[in-house]
């Protein structure tokens, strides 16, 4: 009967040997998942906050899209507006450029009268006088023409300023400048105002007849107006005048021109005044 036995025991304990073998792996299978099972549980919540961080980060975002997008649309506005804007501007000039164009003339002529020419007598200013003297000094220079010179001074006009008052005073300078004016025949000849009560003239390719012709119309026309004065010898008011010609020279320049006609206006005015020296 031992003998017998024997194959079934040993099957036995083959069987037993696989089970044992299965039990091991599923035990071992069985570690490996609470292994893992637990890891995941460690992890988990790292997992889930950093989700949680992405949604965050997502919807930053798309609400920094809708802020962006609001904005766009608005200066998409603002330009279409300046657009429509602009085209009705260009087409309101389109349609009136020409009054436009003559509205900016006349402002232009206006300013530009205001910047040479002196404020009451309406004759140039000093400014105006310095430009165009030098213009004229090297366009003689360079042609070898002569150019006139002539510095007037009102006489006693202090005592007449004192004597009748300030508009008064005014009031003469301006009679002054309109007959300095009217004794000047030619375009190219320029009254100015040289300060004070003085005045002087300009006067392209003049010679010393030319120039003495200038100096007694000026002489006459004041004469004509005549102002009274009750303060000056004559009992109307005059005029000095120093009177120039020069060929202008290398050697020379305009300055040379004003100095020599200034100190011919003393000589006048040392001569007895009403009256003109060249």
């Amino acid at each position: 009967m031992g003998k017998q036995l024997e194959p079934e025991i040993v099957f036995l304990q083959a069987e037993n040997a696989v089970l044992r073998a299965m039990v091991g792996r599923f035990e071992r299978d069985k570690s490996d998942l609470e292994i893992a099972l637990e890891t995941a549980v460690e992890h988990g919540d790292a997992v889930e906050s950093q989700l949680e961080e992405i949604n965050r980060l997502m919807q930053d975002e798309i609400s920094e899209r809708r802020l962006a997008e609001k904005r766009l649309q608005k200066l998409l506005a603002i330009l279409t507006q300046q657009k429509d804007d602009l085209e009705l501007l260009l087409q309101t000039i389109t349609e009136h450029s020409d009054q436009v164009d003559f509205e900016w003339l006349e402002k232009f002529d206006v300013a530009e009268q205001q910047a040479r020419h002196d404020a009451l007598t309406g004759v140039a200013n000093r400014r105006h006088f310095d430009e165009y003297l030098a213009q004229q000094w090297k366009l003689s220079l360079r042609n070898q023409t002569p150019l006139a010179f002539i510095l007037c001074d009102i006489d006693f006009f202090k005592l007449y300023n004192d004597h009748y008052g300030h508009p008064a005073g005014d009031g003469c300078l301006k009679e002054v400048a309109a007959a300095l004016k009217r004794a000047c025949h030619r375009e190219v000849d320029l009254v100015a105002r040289y300060g004070g009560e003085e005045f002087c003239v300009v006067m392209p390719d003049t010679n010393k007849l030319g120039a003495i012709e200038v100096a007694q119309r000026i002489q006459d026309e004041i004469h004509r107006i005549a102002l009274p004065h009750a303060k000056s010898p004559s009992g109307t008011l005059t005029l000095s005048q120093g009177v120039v010609s020069w060929v202008p020279s290398s050697q020379h320049d305009a300055n040379g021109l004003i100095q020599a006609a200034d100190s011919l206006l003393y000589s006048a005015k040392q001569k007895g005044r009403n009256q003109f020296s060249f």
